[in-house]
């Protein structure tokens, strides 16, 4: 059996988690419930090809480019700093994107409204938006956060998300796929569409951040008990894919230990300390976004995430000083003019026009 308990309504129901109670909005203040089976949904469309482990695992090796440049700028750049677009570029193309690709992904970063374009003469160079700071703030949070064996109080949270009236479809897909990502940053997994669970959970910080969104009255948070272990196992299953996150640990292990190693005995140039760098933190940020952070004894599970961790909080500050020498060498403006005329290279990039 598991508890619910409303934060807007302080009644509790005894119920099976079979026909776990989902919340609709009616109006303003009152809303009513119905039961929604947690049998898969089943779908109308075609059935796809199977996507293997290993396929599975192999997506978040891949960099994306928006995702880098927003972690470039939270790692290397200071609120008013501006940063040379040509030297950004230089340094997506360090990381294996193309001249092209990598204008292409700051416009959309700027379309986003994360970054702001300042031209100086023929220069251009981007500074942090507002609404980037606080993107970088909780991407930090959420990266530096985990930990080997997280302390857990036995609560669980669900929110639930119905959308606001007047909304059409395309809106309310647009929110749910917004909230969605803001509450994975909080190791919420997804039951079904438009609910999400996690372990424990700070009300009031969930608050804020429905508040923030611009979400009162389209989002219903609830305490949850799970008494029944079974129960709970079927909950973590279905909300979070700890066969995947395992076979990522292990790959996360096998492509830096030797990295780790070899570095510690051979030293690194800031230009491969930034790659390698970049790379560690973009994958170790993926994996952190889709752990439940509950402890082993809760998951059941054996697996190395203790020694991915130990690993990443050793190379990250082992190489934040050349990673950082590269970074500002190639694109945070300094005082000094650019003489074009003295660019032998593209390597040889000056700092500041």
């Amino acid at each position: 059996m598991l508890v619910l308990t409303s934060l807007a309504d302080t009644r509790h129901w005894d119920i099976r988690w079979e026909v776990i109670m989902t919340y609709y909005f009616e109006s303003r203040g009152s809303f009513v419930t119905r039961p929604a089976s947690l049998a898969p949904v089943r779908s109308s469309k075609p059935r796809t090809k199977k996507v293997s482990l290993a396929q599975q695992a192999k997506k978040f090796t891949v960099l994306q480019p928006q995702e880098i440049i927003l972690g470039l700028f939270g790692e290397y750049v200071e609120e008013h700093e501006q940063v040379w677009s040509g030297g950004l570029v230089n340094l997506l193309q360090d990381l294996g994107f193309s001249v092209a690709g990598a204008r292409v992904a700051i416009n959309r970063v700027c379309l986003r409204n994360l970054l702001i374009s300042q031209r100086e003469g023929r220069f251009i160079f981007y500074v942090s938006a507002p609404r980037l700071l606080a993107v970088i703030e909780e991407g930090r949070h959420h990266t530096f956060s985990a930990k080997a064996d997280p302390q857990w109080d036995g609560s669980w949270r669900i929110v639930l998300y119905q959308g606001a009236e007047g909304h059409k479809v395309d809106g309310h897909r647009a929110d749910r796929v917004r909230l969605g990502r803001w509450l994975t940053l909080r190791h919420f997994g997804v039951i079904q569409e438009g609910i999400w669970i996690a372990g424990g959970g700070e009300s009031r910080e969930l608050k804020r951040l429905i508040s923030r969104l611009g979400m009162e009255g389209q989002v219903l948070s609830l305490n949850v008990s799970l008494n029944d272990p079974q129960e709970a196992r079927n909950v973590i299953h279905r909300a979070w894919n700890l066969e995947l996150l395992s076979s990522l640990y292990d790959m996360f292990l096998a492509k830096f230990e030797p990295m780790y190693e070899t570095i510690n005995k051979k030293g690194v140039s800031p230009l491969d300390a930034f790659v390698i760098r970049t790379r560690l933190i973009d994958m170790f940020r993926k994996m952190a976004t889709i752990d439940p952070n509950l402890p082993d004894t809760v998951l059941e599970i054996e697996w190395r995430r203790g020694e991915a961790l130990e690993l990443f909080y050793a190379m990250h500050p082992l190489l934040a000083e050349g990673a950082r020498e590269h970074f500002e060498q190639c694109a945070i403006r300094t005082t000094q003019p650019i003489d074009m005329d003295t660019k032998k290279t593209r390597k040889q990039t000056p700092r500041q026009p």
